[in-house]
């Protein structure tokens, strides 16, 4: 009886660099002896990929008896990690694994805190959040006040603040008034989710405020 080719993966291992939004094909392609069925099986982080759920993401694509494929539609951040394919036949099995990066736009800062306040101004610090494997390129500050719809672009010292910086000085705030802040970071891919705001600040009254105010105390005395 004549002994069974051995089943080999022609496919080399490789790591895959992906950008959010793209699609990418995983391959698996083997040499086998041909009187014996293929079973392919793909793991991801080592646990088991049920095609037609995960939202839809995952699909077959292997055409070919010895290919077993599958495609990446539309990639998330959460699809990075290590993808293995089990190739199995009656008499053997063997396996390839494969490692997938995800870029995308940078995770929300943190910590953000309002350092110093005048009557104008915000002083404001944060810490980067993860950069999603494409370098932090520039922040973007808003804020939010009991009277704005929403939150809204506000104007920095500096005016452009670049990936390296995690402090910037609000400006051009108006007086008396409670203040909420947030800060978002972008890179060459797009800009990521905001942090969490800041705890409210108010700033301060302006001089003539500060001595009509006086000015009215003393009267009602």
């Amino acid at each position: 009886m004549t002994e069974a080719e051995p089943t080999a993966i022609t496919t080399l291992p490789s790591t895959l660099d992906i950008t959010v939004g793209e699609s990418v094909v995983l391959p698996c392609q083997v040499s086998h002896d041909p009187s014996l069925e293929l079973k392919f099986t793909w793991f991801f982080n080592e646990q088991l990929i049920h095609f037609g759920s995960h939202g839809g993401y995952f699909e077959k694509v292997g055409g070919q008896h010895s290919a077993g494929d599958i495609m990446i539609r539309n990639i998330q951040l959460r699809h990075a990690g290590k993808y293995t394919c089990a190739v199995q036949t009656k008499v053997d099995s063997i396996s390839i694994a494969a490692d997938l990066v995800v870029r995308g736009p940078p995770g929300p800062p943190t910590s953000i805190h309002v350092e110093g306040i005048t009557d104008t101004t915000a002083s404001l610090s944060w810490r980067p959040g993860p950069d999603n494997h494409s370098p932090i390129t520039a922040y973007t500050i808003q804020a939010r006040t009991p009277f704005s719809l929403g939150w809204q672009a506000v104007t920095t010292v500096p005016e452009m603040v670049g990936g390296h910086r995690l402090t910037a000085t609000v400006i051009d705030l108006s007086p008396w008034v409670e203040y909420e802040f947030r800060v978002l970071a972008g890179n060459t891919i797009g800009t990521g989710e905001p942090s969490k705001p800041s705890k409210q600040a108010r700033t301060k009254g302006t001089c003539t405020y500060r001595t009509l105010a006086k000015n009215t105390s003393r009267t009602a005395l």
